[in-house]
């Protein structure tokens, strides 16, 4: 009698296989783990309270790659409103990201705050994809930048498109470039990346939150990495995800999908499951190279902005929800300056261009860091003649996101307004009064405001082709004139004194 030996593992594996291959079952390679590490709304360099800045989000970009099969993603508004790019029009922030091994960024409407011109010049010095997919510039893209991105992680191909939100000529300042509609051009491309072989499809966003979401019910891409609203979110509906990582890097939200990859008569399937990892940049140590590269531009910040201009004896409040979200000290302050700056009757600035998001204490000493950090656009003042109608329909426009805190909300110096809230968009503004005395429609009145509110920015569309009072070229620095309004006063108390009364 013969003994029948039993068959090894190793060819046990290989029958089954074969019957398998043979049964036409789906074989599958092992799950492939793929990571995205994602900031958004990044402009201040350094931590604030331990926390952000660009050399904690190093820490975890770094800890991240070290694990493998991870890209370092950019939902942009990067380059302003950084304080120093009112000095170097955001050149620092390209050559810090430069140094960070960026693996794709979409613009976002700030990278346009200094107009088209330093936009392109800070794209041409990127070494980094800049994906620019609905934005066209001339004839085409802008030079420096792709329209896609398509790698392979261990036979999983990942492709990569951008998308910067199109209403950036009413945010920013974009001169001649155009931005094509964020919805069709997700759909489209994610069909045409699709074609081309894509597995996972990712729309890098820089786009509200609204818009985010329609692109993941209808344009066929797996996974958002986005900006723009400053959320801290990690979404998944069972099919796609949607991520954004709140704002200055003060947390980084990783993004790991498990990747099963398999073909059946061949036919490819591509299976996946997202896992989400919030870091708070808090609890990381900066990484050494990049804070170097940080203090060196800080160094060179500090040696002209940490000069103190004067004292504020009553407390300011710049903190976002305060300044587009209701009269605020410090925006009476910034336009008490441009209206004595340039004699005006009245002065007007959007709360959204009030930037430092920060409280000072009653006694505390200004510098012009402070107010450079506040005004960090680079906006000039600008003079315009306009009417009465033109005042009560810019005020109308002023408040009506003020739920939604609109950067367009007004901070006003000579001027007092009741509004009601509760009124349809349009017809909120119940009574103004022009330095006390009720506003006249059809009287001519001079107005201060910043270049961008001027031109129209942030849907003050009544002050276009308004009479300009003072010549663009030679319109100053609404941070400048700020500064010397305190250096001059030594002291300002400016307070809330019902310039904007919401009811």
């Amino acid at each position: 009698m013969m003994l029948q030996s039993r068959p090894s593992a190793t060819l046990r594996a290989g029958f089954l296989g074969l019957s398998l291959l043979l049964s036409g079952t789906a074989l599958a390679q092992e799950a492939v783990t793929i990571r995205f590490v994602h900031t958004n709304d990044i402009d201040r360099m350094s931590a604030e309270k331990g926390r952000g800045g660009f050399a904690r989000l190093a820490t975890v970009v770094k800890e991240e790659k070290a694990k493998g099969n991870a890209f370092f993603i950019h939902a942009g508004d990067t380059i302003s409103p950084s304080l120093l790019s009112g000095f170097d029009k955001g050149a620092h922030i390209i050559d810090i990201l430069n140094h960070m091994g960026v693996d794709a960024m979409a613009p976002g409407n700030h990278e346009f705050d200094l107009g088209d011109a330093a936009f392109r010049a800070r794209m041409a010095e990127a070494k980094f994809d800049v994906l620019a997919t609905n934005i066209v510039d001339g004839n085409g893209l802008p030079a420096n930048t792709k329209p896609d991105k398509m790698v392979e992680v261990q036979g999983v191909k990942i492709a990569f498109f951008g998308l910067t939100t199109e209403t950036t000529p009413i945010e920013s300042s974009p001169g001649t470039i155009k931005f094509s509609s964020t919805v069709d051009t997700a759909r489209a491309k994610a069909k045409e990346l699709r074609e081309k072989g894509a597995d996972i499809v990712v729309a890098i966003a820089h786009t509200p939150l609204a818009v985010d979401m329609i692109i993941a019910r209808s344009a066929g891409v797996d996974v958002i990495i986005g900006g723009h609203d400053e959320h801290l979110l990690a979404f998944y509906d069972g099919k796609v995800v949607l991520s954004e990582a709140e704002s200055q890097a003060n947390y980084v939200n990783v993004v790991e999908l498990s990747v099963n990859k398999a073909t059946k008569d061949g036919k490819t399937t591509v299976t996946w499951s997202p896992n989400f990892h919030i870091v708070d940049s808090a609890t990381v140590k900066p990484d050494a190279e990049i804070e170097t590269v940080v203090k060196g531009y800080e160094d060179k910040l500090s040696k002209e902005l940490d000069v103190e201009i004067g004292t504020t004896e009553t407390a300011l409040d710049s903190r976002r929800a305060t300044v587009r979200g209701g009269e605020a000290a410090m925006g009476n302050l910034i336009t008490d300056a441009l209206k004595t700056a340039v004699g005006a009757d009245v002065a007007l600035t959007n709360g959204g261009g009030i930037r430092a998001d920060k409280q000072y204490q009653a006694g505390q000493k200004l510098t012009r860091r402070d107010i450079l950090s506040e005004m960090p656009f680079g906006n000039t003042t600008v003079l315009l003649e306009v009417t009465g109608a033109q005042i009560k329909d810019a005020l109308e426009n002023g408040v009506s996101q003020v739920r939604e805190l609109g950067g367009r909300f007004p901070q006003v110096s000579g001027i007092v307004a009741e509004v009601d809230v509760k009124e349809p968009v349009g017809s909120r503004v119940k009574s103004v009064k022009i330095n006390g005395q009720p506003l006249d429609p059809a009287k001519t009145y001079k107005l201060a405001t910043n270049d961008f509110v001027g031109r129209g920015g942030d849907g003050y569309r009544s002050f276009i082709g308004a009479k300009s009072l003072i010549d663009v070229s030679a319109s100053q620095l609404m941070a400048t004139q700020v500064i010397d309004y305190v250096a001059k006063a030594g002291k300002v108390a400016p307070k809330v004194e019902g310039r904007i009364v919401l009811r």
